[in-house]
């Protein structure tokens, strides 16, 4: 066949001919009585966090949050915004740049001694006896999947509750601009930074909030699943701008819109 018919082979085939083969004499016989092979507890684990990364990449992984954000009275702002910020700063998810700031004395070990790492570290005895029978803490490969998948996508999904029986979906994810080309320019842009909260209300149905920020400006996309509830957030619109430029926030943009597009 001519050189530029025939297919170009793979990495692994190229590196595969390269390989030296032992030849067929100097093989181990196989029989009856040859022990099944068994995979080494390292082994065992490094499977489970890749069967768990391919997962993760066919779903999503997600932060799961135990308690519910705030009880059934209405919640602090302040105190609100607060736990939003510990859900993911203290998930482990940024453990190893935390150390950094504890090191550099710009973080209390106060802080580190909460995160999963350190409460694994802690218990580092009874875990290590228990791995002697029944192999490694998984726990800790999962979380290295969730650190991988989150410095890729330059995303962070948890799940949660955002007060009791009150199901909730928050996303955040920080956006790199289309067409940098690197340097001094590009670490001078301002950040986009977009977060998404998904909620299923007991009156108002499906909602689902997208907030923009570029800069200092906020660009808040509402949707619902039916037009009556659309109908009931706008006519709150004004007390939300209010009382975002109250908390120095100015409103940039705000659409309320069916899910079917129809905007407000």
């Amino acid at each position: 066949a001519p050189a530029d018919g025939v297919k170009p082979q793979s990495l692994a085939a190229t590196l595969l001919g390269k390989a030296p083969l032992t030849p067929s004499s100097e093989l181990p016989d196989l029989n009856a009585s040859t022990p099944q092979p068994t995979l080494s507890s390292a082994a065992r684990a490094l499977t489970t966090l890749l069967s768990t990364a391919q997962a993760g990449q066919a779903g999503q992984l997600a932060l799961i949050g135990k308690t519910a954000l705030f009880g059934n009275a209405a919640p602090d702002t302040a105190d609100l915004a607060h736990k939003l910020q510990d859900s993911i700063s203290k998930s482990g998810l940024f453990y190893e740049s935390h150390v950094a700031e504890w090191v550099k004395g710009d973080r209390p070990l106060a802080d580190l001694m909460r995160e999963p790492q350190m409460q694994r570290l802690m218990q580092q005895g009874a875990e290590t006896a228990r791995a002697a029978t029944n192999g490694p803490d998984l726990s800790a490969a999962q979380m290295v999947n969730q650190q991988l998948h989150t410095q890729e996508q330059n995303r962070v999904l948890w799940n949660g509750q955002a007060w009791p029986g009150q199901q909730m979906q928050w996303e955040v994810q920080r956006d790199q601009r289309e067409g940098g080309r690197g340097g001094e320019a590009d670490e001078q842009a301002q950040p986009i930074w977009r977060s998404g909260v998904r909620f299923r209300l007991p009156l108002l149905g499906a909602v689902s909030a997208a907030v923009t920020l570029i800069g200092d400006q906020v660009h808040i996309q509402v949707q619902t699943d039916s037009d009556g509830s659309a109908t009931t957030l706008r006519a709150w619109a004004g007390q939300l701008e209010s009382a975002m430029a109250a908390a120095g926030a100015q409103l940039s943009s705000l659409t309320i819109s069916q899910e079917d597009g129809d905007a407000g």
